[in-house]
C-alpha cells in the first residue's frame, strides 16, 4: 500500500518505513531467523554438556548461558507468524489439522530417536516408567514439572507450542477486534506477566515451572500475535534493524540479570522478551516493505526450513557424541572441543536434513491432503476470527 499527498505538480509517495506493512508479502527473514535461533540453543547445549573445559569453558558459558532464550524467540516468532498469516475464514478444525501436520510426524520420530539414544549411548535421559514418555508423545508432559524433559528432552517446547496452537483460535478473535490502544495494553500486560512468571510459579499451589509450564510461557506467544496484528493494521511501525539488533543483543544479556531483591520477579526477562519481539517486528517490516535482510538469502532459507528437525535432534547428537567421556562431559581444550562440536553439528545437520526431506515434508503434504474441514470452512465461511482474508506465505513454527 502507498500513501500519497497531492501537490501542484505530482503525487509524492511516502517513505516505505512509514507505510503500513503489506500482510500478503512473504517474510523470508523470519525463516532465516529460525536458524540463527537454533544456533543459540545449540551453543547453550554445548555449554550444558561441557564440551569446552578450562578458560574456554568459562568463555563459552559467558557467551551461551543465555542461549536458552532462543526458545523464547521461537515462541514469539510462532505467535507473530500465525497472526501474520491468519486466515479469518479458516475453521478451527482446519487450523488444528495444519498445526498437527506441521509438527507431529517429526515429533514422533524425535521421540523414537530419543528412546534409541536412551537405550544405548545416553542412558541418563531414560524416563522413570512409561507414563512420562506417553505424556511426551501426546505433548502434555510439560504440565508436570518433573516430566518436562521426558522422552525427547528438546520437545518440551513443543508441549508449549501445542498449547499455544490450541489457544490461538480463541485468542485471535478478541485481539483482532481490539483497538490499537487495547492492543498496546495487551503488549504491556504480556511483558509484565513475563517478569512475574517465576514469582507466580513460586507461590502457585499447583506445581508449575516458569521455564516449561505452557501457561506461564503463553505471554511470549501472545506478544508475537499482538505485534503482528498491530503492524498489519498500520497503527505502528517498528524501528529499523540497525536499532533493534543491538537492543536484542542487550536483551539477550539481560536475561541473566538477577531478580528484584527479596522476590522472584525478573524485569530482565521482560527486557529480553521485549527486545526480541522488536527484532522480529523489524525483520518482518523490512520484508513487508521489500527490503529483505541477509537472513533472506537462499542458504539461510534452506537452513531455516531444516531448523525444526535440527532442533529436535541436536541435543541427542550432542549427548551421544560426548557419551564416551566420563559422565558424558568432555571438558576439552578449546581446539579439541571445537572439533568435537563441529562433528556434532555436522552429524545433527545431516540427520536433520534427511528427516526434513524424508519425513517432515512428505508427511505434512500427505496429512494436508486429508484436511476435511478445509472444504467446510471454504464453503460456509466459518471463521476462526477477523474481518478479512489474508494471503501470506510465511514460516510456520
Amino acid at each position: 500500500m502507498t500513501i500519497s499527498t497531492m501537490t501542484a505538480s505530482a503525487p509524492r509517495v511516502a517513505p516505505a518505513a512509514s507505510r503500513p506493512a503489506n500482510p500478503a508479502r512473504h517474510l523470508p527473514s523470519l525463516t532465516g531467523l529460525r536458524w540463527a535461533t537454533a544456533m543459540l540453543i545449540f551453543g547453550h547445549h554445548l555449554m550444558a554438556v561441557e564440551y569446552f573445559g578450562g578458560t574456554a569453558g568459562t568463555v563459552w558459558g559467558f557467551l551461551f548461558e543465555a542461549g536458552k532464550t532462543g526458545v523464547t524467540l521461537f515462541f514469539i516468532l510462532s505467535g507473530f507468524v500465525l497472526a501474520w498469516g491468519h486466515k479469518p475464514h479458516q475453521s478451527a478444525g482446519s487450523f488444528y489439522w495444519h498445526r498437527f501436520a506441521r509438527i507431529y510426524p517429526l515429533h514422533v520420530v524425535g521421540v523414537g530417536l530419543a528412546l534409541v539414544a536412551a537405550a544405548t549411548l545416553v542412558p541418563e535421559i531414560r524416563a522413570d516408567g512409561p507414563a512420562p514418555v506417553v505424556a511426551n508423545v501426546f505433548l502434555v508432559n510439560g504440565w508436570v514439572p518433573d516430566w518436562w524433559q521426558a522422552g525427547n528432552p528438546a520437545s518440551w517446547s513443543l508441549v508449549c507450542e501445542a498449547f499455544f496452537y490450541l489457544s490461538f483460535p480463541f485468542l485471535i478473535r478478541p485481539l483482532v477486534r481490539l483497538s490499537a490502544r487495547g492492543r498496546g495494553v495487551v503488549v504491556v500486560a504480556s511483558l509484565v506477566l513475563v517478569a512475574l512468571a517465576p514469582q507466580i510459579a513460586a507461590i502457585s499451589p499447583v506445581p508449575m515451572s516458569s521455564a516449561s509450564t505452557p501457561l506461564l510461557r503463553l505471554p511470549e506467544f501472545v506478544l508475537g500475535v499482538t505485534l503482528a496484528l498491530v503492524m498489519k493494521s498500520g497503527a505502528w511501525m517498528p524501528w529499523k534493524l540497525r536499532y533493534t539488533l543491538p537492543l536484542a543483543v542487550a536483551g539477550y544479556a539481560l536475561s541473566e540479570a538477577p531478580p528484584i531483591p527479596g522476590t522472584d520477579i525478573h524485569p530482565g526477562l521482560a527486557a529480553t522478551v521485549g527486545s526480541f519481539a522488536l527484532l522480529v517486528a523489524s525483520l518482518a517490516a523490512a520484508d513487508a516493505h521489500g527490503r529483505s535482510t541477509f537472513l533472506a538469502r537462499p542458504l539461510w532459507q534452506e537452513l531455516g526450513r531444516v531448523s525444526f528437525a535440527f532442533y529436535l535432534v541436536h541435543l541427542l547428537v550432542i549427548a551421544s557424541v560426548s557419551s564416551s567421556w566420563p559422565d558424558g562431559h568432555p571438558q576439552l581444550p578449546w581446539r579439541h572441543a571445537l572439533l568435537l562440536a563441529l562433528a556434532a553439528f555436522a552429524i545433527a545437520l545431516a540427520i536433520a536434513w534427511v528427516l526434513h526431506r524424508a519425513v517432515e515434508i512428505p508427511a505434512q503434504k500427505w496429512l494436508l491432503r486429508h484436511d476435511r474441514s478445509r472444504h467446510v470452512s471454504e464453503g460456509t465461511g466459518a471463521a476462526v476470527g477477523g474481518t478479512a482474508p489474508v494471503a501470506v506465505s510465511a514460516p510456520a513454527r
